[in-house]
């Protein structure tokens, strides 16, 4: 899959979107030795992924990728532009720019007809020009992937400030001051517990619930609970 981003589509006469589809995952469960791939392992040239796509070569695309093993408490920032892929049996929370437009270069196993739907009906020929084709360097490496002690008390940021232009998500405990007021969702992980709203009621969360929280509910306190708080970039 690839997320496309700074092309026209649908009659869009400057030839750009307001918001590219970069997005994130946030990897809540992952068997042993689960895999995600991100970006080319090497240079590759248009016309080579071209020919693999028409071909419905899955094989040979997922081969051309780096995959990296996760676990829970790994977090991915995915630029968009760098193709990418998640094994089977990851359970992640994912954040994205408020689009939903994907390119898919392979379907296999999937009740889609990527041939007539996976170019944004644009055609893989201009489709394909999103793509990155040159691998992500040691250093982005560094950036995009980080880790925090999921289940753990510590309160903190998941994501470097690469993420930063494009949502924000933070692993919130019970021991955390006061988030302020401003719109975001709140995902519970642990423990049965209250979130205690500025404006609002005290609401009781358990592991599982998600609470959409208004700007207009004011700042909130954590009480015997802990979880994941996404939210759009700081104004």
């Amino acid at each position: 899959m690839l997320e496309w981003d700074g092309f026209a589509v649908d009659g869009d006469k400057d030839g750009h979107l307001n918001h590219g589809k970069t997005e994130a995952w946030i990897i809540l469960d992952a068997p042993v030795g689960a895999r995600v791939g991100i970006g080319f392992k090497e240079q590759m040239q248009k016309a080579d992924v071209a020919r693999l796509v028409a071909s419905h070569d899955s094989a040979g695309l997922l081969d051309s990728l780096v995959f990296k093993e996760v676990k829970a408490g790994d977090a991915v920032f995915v630029p968009a532009g760098v193709v990418h892929a998640i094994e089977s049996g990851i359970f992640v929370l994912e954040l994205q720019e408020p689009t939903d437009l994907s390119i898919l270069l392979e379907w296999d196993g999937f009740a889609v007809d990527g041939d007539k739907d996976g170019h944004l009906n644009l055609g893989f020929d201009t489709a394909l020009d999103a793509l990155r084709f040159s691998p992500l360097t040691q250093n982005e490496e560094k950036e995009i992937i980080t880790k925090f002690d999921i289940g753990g008390q510590k309160s903190g940021a998941i994501f470097n400030s690469i993420a930063s232009p494009f949502f924000r998500a933070d692993y919130l405990t019970a021991g955390h001051n006061k988030v302020e007021a401003g719109f975001g969702i709140f995902l519970s992980l642990a423990g049965d517990g209250t979130m205690k709203f500025e404006n609002d009621q005290t609401l009781d969360v358990k592991q599982g619930d998600a609470v959409i929280i208004p700007h207009s509910a004011g700042g909130f306190t954590l009480s015997d609970c802990s979880g994941i708080l996404s939210r759009p970039p700081a104004a």
